[in-house]
């Protein structure tokens, strides 16, 4: 089972960036909520992390870190409304309601980090129904005392084909072919395109397609083979391609083939003594996700995030409500393996910026 979390620690620094809310660092006690969730089909359970902001003029920011009282609520009731994708004059129908419950993340296997922050107990609100590309997910967060509701929108991104395709791991032309990054003269490029098709009368937010963003990963395998011992040992390199926007329905990536070898060469970098180097398949995988991430993501680069952003508050969040931030969307992930063309791995071979890793073919 694949679960996603956002620790506690990464959450707190949402607090060190814009956003046209801001809060008095000195301001008496009250409850902010801190909201973070990521939903993906892939996923088989999944988790909402709520919980309070430190700000308290009376107290210790970080005495309060170590309470657990100081950071959760006792009294909220968090459920996700289902609404029609697919809306009629603009209005999307009501399907159905699902109840999450609070569960302790060290019973679900998240073993929290040791720190200043508390360890136990470390709560989220999981539920385990399968994720349907046909709705929208609404969370709402009830505050029973209050009766205040905190709320926001995620479309579910279909991960499956046709519907979401990568052409290096889903077309046969290109699957056969293999994986050729050969020349590193200049503008001689490896390229990953792909594509994202919705439901018919799909509307998010007045957008016709749910997603925004994607994110490429390259994992370069290879086997250390110890002459000596005829041992074999397994190692990998993930190169990061970076993101690119969607045009339309559509993607493209476009890798300069020297900056493949270079990550080679620093991935692998020098052979041990008696040690030669076996090239496997690549994995290659992309992510691709919501508007919502893409503003977040834009409004950090602009900005900053950290100790260095320019206010106390966070720069995005898509969190309807009172005294409340953070980000809930979604996300899709497509991969698969790749063999690299015989004349790539030749070339690889021969090259000096890959010398020192003694690498000597293919290990299929």
């Amino acid at each position: 089972m694949k679960k996603t979390l956002f620790s506690l620690l990464a959450m707190s620094s949402l607090f060190f960036t814009s956003c046209s809310e801001k809060f008095e660092i000195a301001a008496p006690y009250k409850d902010i909520t801190v909201v973070y969730g990521y939903l993906d089909m892939a996923d088989t359970a999944h988790y909402i992390r709520i919980q309070k902001a430190f700000l308290d003029e009376n107290k210790s920011a970080v005495a309060m870190a170590q309470t657990a009282d100081s950071s959760f609520f006792s009294d909220i009731s968090v459920r996700i409304e289902r609404y029609r994708a697919a809306s009629v004059n603009g209005v999307h129908r009501y399907f159905d309601s699902i109840h999450l419950n609070r569960v302790d993340l060290a019973q679900e296997g998240y073993v929290k980090e040791s720190g200043v922050f508390f360890t136990a107990p470390n709560y989220a609100y999981k539920f385990t129904d399968a994720l349907d590309s046909q709705y929208i997910y609404r969370l709402k967060i009830t505050h029973l005392s209050t009766g205040i509701v905190d709320s926001a929108d995620a479309p579910i991104i279909n991960n499956r084909t046709p519907s979401f395709q990568v052409s290096v791991i889903d077309d046969p032309n290109v699957v056969l072919e293999g994986m050729s990054f050969f020349s590193v003269l200049p503008k001689r490029n490896f390229d990953i395109t792909g594509i994202y098709v919705p439901l018919p009368g799909y509307d998010y937010a007045g957008r016709v397609n749910p997603v925004a963003l994607a994110q490429a990963t390259i994992r370069f395998n290879w086997d250390d083979s110890d002459i000596l011992s005829k041992t074999r040992t397994s190692h990998y390199y993930d190169f990061d391609a970076g993101y690119q926007a969607f045009k339309g329905n559509t993607f493209e990536f476009s890798v300069e083939n020297r900056d493949l070898y270079n990550a080679l060469a620093q991935g692998m970098g020098a052979a041990p003594a008696n040690t030669i180097r076996l090239i496997n398949k690549c994995n290659i995988t992309v992510h691709i996700t919501t508007n919502d991430f893409a503003d977040y993501r834009n409004s950090v680069q602009v900005q900053g995030n950290g100790l260095t952003g320019s206010e106390i508050s966070p720069i995005y969040t898509n969190i309807k409500g009172n005294d409340v931030l953070g980000l809930y969307t979604s996300r899709a992930m497509h991969t698969g393996k790749i063999t690299i063309t015989d004349r790539t791995i030749d070339s690889l071979i021969a090259s000096p910026l890959l010398t020192h890793t003694n690498l000597k073919g293919k290990a299929y």
